[in-house]
């Protein structure tokens, strides 16, 4: 379905295609191992075919919706959008806790938060409020999003995921059985293939890490392409060549690992190996990432969520009246700003901010979702740069977090 992700480690993925042929003393007969590649590819398939049943989506155009899905947060929109704990997912969580007043974000080469001295009286979602206790507990009402405090943006992040996963139970299929199958299966066939066409463990090795790397981050590259698609498609107003460039990225990465992982095998068992192998190792990332499925009621959320993208991904103003869109407001902009971060229209709706309070210089404090005080740094030109600066922070913060590595107890 419809997540901007970054595919580190292509480098990594991709070196076992490059160093298999160094072990080649010779190609051993191609014959079982283009039977074995045939069995694997034919068994995976039939295995797809059996196991995925996802309701099908109707192709007609999106009704723009100017609410979010009654009981799903930000958080869970860009959850069920990216299918796990993302960047984008963090920032969203952490919007959201601002737009409900549970904490101010300060903006600064180290964004801070602080847990609001009055909060509402009301409780957000639990997803949101183990985030809150998770960054700014009572007892430490304050933190810096910067690698110092790492250890605690790991611990949020997990918590976040964990509430997260429970939230999306009702939406989310996640087949986490049959993925792990399809990876195991992928790696097992082209390890032993590796193994009978090199006549070297080393090279079943490298082949199966190959594809556990291949199959990890093609799959989030398909979910990242199909998402820029659908976003290209369906909502107006958006940068649709930035859109298209980023599916495309994501489906040449697929395709040209794949291809150079078939020609690492290719080149000790012979060209219908090296095309089979491909062809298996694309079935397995296709699966991987069309396995986890939306139940019927998370069709119908996914829908309206989309419909919700159409309206705050629009800026013509001709268009929103076109649509009966409602009269933007400091509370509604305030309120419906994370949920632009969380299905990925963030910048076409901070253009749309801006041109408000353009407008209507007076509601900067009750509309903008971040600290404008004298704190916030650095104060950039214009709210649209602001906004998105800010936003940026909260995403790198997040990647710090996934960078973080415990130390681990010194022997003594």
């Amino acid at each position: 379905m419809v997540r901007t992700p970054s595919l580190p480690g292509v480098g990594t993925a991709l070196a076992p295609a490059l160093v298999v042929p160094a072990f080649a003393q010779g190609a051993p007969a191609a014959d079982p191992v283009t039977g074995l590649l045939v069995a694997a590819l034919l068994l995976l398939t039939a295995g797809l075919f059996a196991v995925r049943k996802r309701p099908r989506e109707s192709a007609a155009a999106v009704i723009p919706r100017f609410r979010p899905p009654e009981g799903v947060s930000a958080a869970l929109a860009a959850y069920l959008g990216d299918r796990g704990v993302t960047a984008r997912v963090f920032a969203a969580a952490v919007a959201e806790l601002a737009a409900r007043g549970f904490v101010n974000v300060v903006a600064g080469p180290k964004p801070r938060i602080d847990r609001a001295p009055r909060p509402p009286e009301t409780n957000p979602p639990l997803e949101l409020r183990a985030l809150l206790e998770a960054l700014v507990p009572r007892r430490r009402p304050q933190i810096e999003l910067g690698r110092g405090n790492g250890e605690i943006l790991l611990l949020a992040r997990n918590e976040l995921g964990r509430n997260l996963a429970r939230a999306a139970a009702p939406y989310l299929r996640p087949n986490g059985a049959a993925v792990g199958a399809v990876t195991t299966l992928a790696t097992l066939a082209l390890a032993l293939a590796a193994r009978l066409a090199y006549g070297h463990t080393d090279a079943a090795l490298l082949a199966g890490f190959f594809t556990l790397g291949y199959v990890f981050f093609g799959a989030q590259a398909l979910q990242s392409a199909a998402l820029s698609w659908e976003r290209h498609r369906r909502v107006p107003g958006l940068g649709r060549p930035r859109e298209l460039a980023r599916a495309g990225a994501g489906l040449l990465f697929v395709l040209l690992a794949g291809l150079l992982g078939g020609l690492g095998l290719g080149l000790a068992a012979g060209a219908s190996a090296g095309a089979l192998a491909t062809a298996l190792l694309l079935v397995a990332v296709w699966g991987a990432r069309s396995l986890p499925a939306f139940t019927r009621e998370g069709t119908e959320v996914w829908r309206h969520l989309q419909g919700l993208a159409r309206y705050l991904g629009t800026t013509d103003a001709a268009e929103l009246r076109r649509i009966a869109a409602p009269e933007d407001t400091p509370e509604t902009l305030r309120g419906l700003y994370p949920y632009a971060v969380a299905l990925g229209v963030e910048s076409a709706f901070a253009r749309r901010l801006e041109r408000y309070l353009d407008a209507h210089p007076e509601e900067v404090q009750a509309a903008m979702l971040w600290n404008t005080g004298a704190e916030s740094y650095p104060r950039m030109v214009g709210l649209y740069t602001y906004s998105l600066g800010v936003s940026r922070a909260l995403h790198n913060a997040y990647q710090q977090a996934g960078a973080y590595t415990p130390e681990l107890p010194r022997n003594r």
